[in-house]
């Protein structure tokens, strides 16, 4: 198989069970979660990221970051107010509910967000 094209590339990531999926795939190769509301999705250290368009869905990690605890935080796009990007440490800063939430990303993520908001 020396033909690149003949690879299948498994990087569309399930937010419910983490496992990689074909590009394109409409559900979850294993849980049959449906794929397309999912516009984007991330995974850091201390937290997996899924981008909707209703939602940004934080999925908390143990301290290793290693596997989620289950803690699942869901921000709604239109409650978001104050919406900035911080510098020089990488972080995603809104306040919701009258509570300031923060965000750190890596560099990778921070770079995709940002093109998220210029769309």
């Amino acid at each position: 198989m020396d033909d690149e094209d003949s690879f299948i590339s498994f990087n569309l990531i399930c937010p419910e069970c983490g496992v990689g999926n074909p590009e394109g795939a409409e559900y979850c190769l294993v849980c049959d979660r449906d794929l397309q509301e999912t516009i984007l999705f991330m995974e850091d250290d201390p937290f997996d990221l899924e981008v909707t368009r209703d939602f940004l869905i934080e999925y908390r990690k143990n301290f290793w970051g290693t596997r989620r605890t289950g803690k699942i935080e869901k921000y709604s796009w239109d409650k978001m107010e104050d919406v900035h990007f911080g510098f020089p440490v990488n972080r995603f800063i809104f306040n919701y509910q009258d509570r300031r939430v923060v965000l750190p990303l890596r560099e990778e993520n921070m770079q995709m967000m940002k093109r998220l908001f210029k769309e």
